[in-house]
């Protein structure tokens, strides 16, 4: 974001990874007359050593334990471990969804070299509130600034936080990082400007070249890179003209820029995300900005993505990145079509939406945010929460801010940085991701062969019955490493049904022998009231080896008459990751946008048919 606090130099530490705090001095101790050694001492000191080892092991135990806390200590099912992408999707070490959904704390980046509200609130408090409101990431910002030697932080009431009283720089981003892992947060690092001064829109200046941005990045992989709540890098924010995307020349092009200080990165740390954000117009760094198309907000234009992607020597560690904001902050062009807010979608969707909706990538929106004080802003936050969609498929996001001192937007906490502001998190809550809610998978390790339905292949539905409506996750496919369907269910008969007697079937080929397993991301009924298994077909029938079978549990209750259950998003994959060939599934279609009525997923009452034909 914008904030443009005054400047302070200061000179650079000599080695990077040994910040400026890091210094040992020693003591010689007088001389003293050699001690006869007999067995009583002998056995003295042996015992003194064990219980000096005792205690150095313990020390560096607590040590460890407080900068690197242990992942099973937060309890959280998913999330756990270093993460990594496949697809669109973020995954942790065990293969587990991860969504980011999270808040910025900003403050390392301007000129106090602190996170702000320190002079009010003690900052565990502050994190413990951030975590109570279901948040499962902070996003960090920082200038190279707080690295110089001999930099001085203000805006700490010490009475509140005595524990950071003498700390500066990365000791203080330590306390931060150190329990905001402790409590189960997440944490990216967002190197926000060189200097405090302003945001720059290219990667380095004259004062912060960029091999210091990249020796500072490196320095940070390195030190955190056994905590591995920390998950990546956001190699810079808001890159804007003159800087472009793929125009060849290495002083102006982000694109070659980010892949540059993204191996490097990985060279010291290869289990990092590397974020990367967009420009703000292309094809020309100098397009007219009132031309529609042409640019967006700073850092939000990835349309060069495809034609110029990033590539990375280590590969699923990519994540793109962007920021939208309302009219009140500028008056882009799309705000005064008279479509508005419904060509909001549109817009995303060309700007960067489609990278995470043809499994380029997943994207993050690392910054959004209003006051929320006309009705146009508040339209667009209800569009942009809308876009971003629920459960694990849904974009990441971290929202700015959760201070309430930002100019322009304000924060989720109020002016008094104790309560919270209850609109904007009303607005909020149906994207919200905590990890310690996430459904743990059905998995099926083998399968076994699946006697196929005796029904009839014809539907005996009528108009005023059952309609299945289905949407493709993997928009158009087909090579895939996991399918993503998502289905609604509406009852257009004369009575209400119970759902425990109701079973939708979607067929598939399996391209492969490996064991497969079931997920669900969100459904509006619960994903507690859903039953998934992977069905084989024997023998196989046309374009489908296999199905996944949802039934309902007795918790799902009754479909009334004129209703439907809401969406109900789930996925399942084969165990090693192994690609899928959609092109020749049964059920998948990847025409229409949003959720269509299909014949080729089929519903069951009590066994019997009710909807669809099976393939023959």
């Amino acid at each position: 974001m914008k904030h443009i606090p005054e400047n302070t130099e200061h000179s650079r530490p000599t080695d990077p990874d040994l910040p400026f705090y890091s210094q040992v001095t020693s003591v010689n101790s007088p001389l003293r007359r050699k001690p006869r050694l007999t067995f009583t001492r002998l056995l003295i000191a042996i015992v003194s050593l064990i219980l000096i080892g005792a205690l150095l092991v313990a020390g560096f135990s607590l040590f460890k334990s407080n900068l690197f806390p242990s992942q099973t200590s937060v309890g959280a099912t998913a999330g756990t471990g270093a993460w990594h992408t496949s697809g669109s999707q973020i995954l942790d070490a065990n293969n587990q969804p991860v969504r980011i959904a999270g808040v910025n704390w900003f403050g390392f980046e301007t000129n106090t070299l602190v996170v702000h509200g320190l002079n009010v609130r003690n900052y565990k408090d502050m994190l413990n509130q951030i975590k109570s409101q279901q948040y499962n990431t902070i996003r960090i910002p920082y200038t190279n600034q707080l690295f110089d030697a001999n930099n001085t932080p203000s805006g700490i009431d010490y009475t509140k936080n005595p524990d950071l009283q003498g700390l500066r720089g990365l000791q203080l981003l330590d306390k931060i990082v150190g329990y905001a892992s402790q409590i189960g947060l997440h944490i990216i690092l967002d190197r926000h400007r060189p200097s405090s001064a302003q945001q720059e829109p290219l990667w380095y200046t004259a004062q912060y070249p960029e091999s210091r941005w990249i020796a500072d990045w490196q320095m940070l992989a390195k030190h955190y890179r056994n905590n591995t709540m920390v998950v990546g890098a956001d190699l810079h924010n808001e890159p804007h003209t003159p800087a472009c995307w793929g125009c060849g020349d290495p002083k102006l092009d982000w694109q070659q820029a980010a892949e540059r200080a993204g191996d490097a990165i990985l060279t010291v740390n290869p289990n990092w995300l590397i974020f990367v954000e967009g420009v703000e117009c292309y094809p020309s760094a100098n397009a007219n900005k009132q031309t529609s198309g042409n640019c967006t907000w700073w850092g939000a234009n990835l349309k060069g993505v495809k034609e110029h992607p990033i590539q990375l020597k280590i590969a699923n560690r990519l994540v793109y990145s962007v920021h939208d904001y309302p009219e009140s902050l500028y008056p882009q062009p799309w705000f005064k079509e008279s479509t508005f807010p419904q060509n909001l979608p549109g817009v995303w969707d060309s700007y960067w939406g489609y990278i995470q909706k043809q499994n380029i990538a997943p994207v993050w929106v690392g910054e959004f945010g209003s006051r929320l004080q006309s009705e146009k802003d508040k339209q667009w936050l209800t569009s942009l929460v809308s876009y971003l969609g629920p459960g694990a498929n849904g974009f990441n996001w971290t929202f700015w801010s959760w201070n309430p001192d930002s100019g322009d937007t304000g924060g989720l906490l109020q002016d008094d940085w104790t309560h919270l502001n209850q609109e904007k998190q009303n607005y909020l809550k149906s994207i919200l991701y905590p990890f310690k809610e996430i459904q743990k998978p059905t998995s099926t390790p083998t399968q076994s062969p699946t006697t196929p339905p005796t029904s009839t292949p014809t539907a005996i539905a009528t108009s005023g019955d059952l309609e299945l409506q289905y949407m493709s996750g993997n928009g158009n496919g087909p090579t895939v490493n996991q399918i993503q369907p998502s289905f609604k269910l509406r009852n257009g008969g004369n009575s209400s049904l119970a759902l425990s007697t109701v079973t939708i079937r979607y067929w598939y080929t399996a391209d492969g022998t490996q064991a497969q397993q079931t997920w669900c991301d969100f459904a509006t009924l619960g994903c507690a009231n859903l039953n998934q298994r992977i069905g084989m077909v024997s023998p196989p029938r046309t374009n489908a080896s296999h199905y996944l079978e949802i039934a309902f549990t007795a918790g799902a209750g009754n479909l009334a008459q004129g209703q439907d259950t809401g969406e109900i998003k789930v996925r399942f994959n084969k165990a090693d990751w192994s690609n899928y060939n959609e092109s020749n599934d049964y059920s998948f279609s990847a025409s229409g946008v949003g959720y269509q009525p299909s014949s080729r997923v089929t519903v069951y009452i009590n066994g019997k048919l009710v909807w669809g034909s099976e393939p023959t």
